[in-house]
């Protein structure tokens, strides 16, 4: 059983294994590193990190692990739209990358 500290920065479980689906699948070792993984093929094909695919991927507490990415100077938008049956979708964004010289 896991049990959620805050770190000095205030953050929810920082550099928190990634689970061995994950390590398989992005070949990372924490969530942090799945989940910008995910966020740069998304940027790659120009379509948006969908809500449920970080949930089906199984990161644990996906808004502390976004805000340590900001955190270290990504740029990630976060966009929320009403589909046609009413529910709302939460969709992100990479739009900044400082590992890549800040580009897009």
């Amino acid at each position: 059983m896991h049990r959620t500290t805050n770190s000095p920065q205030g953050q929810l479980w920082p550099d928190h294994p990634a689970t061995t689906a994950q390590r398989r699948k992005y070949g990372k070792r924490t969530q942090l590193e799945t989940l910008l993984e995910m966020l740069r093929i998304a940027q790659r094909v120009g379509v948006a990190l969908e809500l449920p695919e970080i949930m089906k991927a199984g990161i644990a507490q996906h808004g502390a692990r976004f805000k340590e990415l900001r955190n270290l100077g990504f740029q990630i938008d976060n966009e929320m739209v009403r589909a046609a049956n009413g529910r709302t979708l939460s969709r992100y964004w990479l739009r900044a990358d400082p590992d890549s010289g800040g580009r897009p």
